[in-house]
């Protein structure tokens, strides 16, 4: 189990964490594919932090917190620093399904599945 998972389900033991969970969750996939891209990439996040104009401190807050909550404009400027572009397709949802469905191309991160989701 890695960092991201093992945070993840001490936080979860918690009930009020639990209730939040799914809403916060989004943006935790979101960040966390985005980390494993930057990775797979052999990108430090000082470089990156460097590429944003941004503190390597606040590219670390944003790529490992629990506590994020990226702007749009962040998030572009992430991708564009990643030379990465994100697909978004609107449709409803299934039930029970979260409201952001995180699929990365294997050939970003070939040590990953095909279809990786957190």
């Amino acid at each position: 189990m890695n960092r991201y998972e093992q945070r993840r389900q001490k936080h979860l033991q918690n009930p009020e964490v639990a209730e939040g969970y799914r809403e916060m969750a989004a943006e935790l996939q979101l960040m966390h594919a985005l980390d494993e891209v930057r990775k797979q990439q052999k990108i430090t996040k000082e470089a990156l932090a460097a590429q944003m104009g941004r503190k390597r401190e606040a590219i670390s807050r944003l790529l490992t917190s629990d506590e994020i909550n990226p702007t749009l404009d962040t998030f572009i400027e992430l991708l564009s620093a990643l030379k990465l572009t994100a697909d978004i397709t609107l449709r409803r949802s299934k039930e029970g399904e979260g409201p952001i469905k995180i699929v990365t191309d294997p050939i970003l991160t070939p040590s990953l599945p095909a279809h990786h989701q957190e």
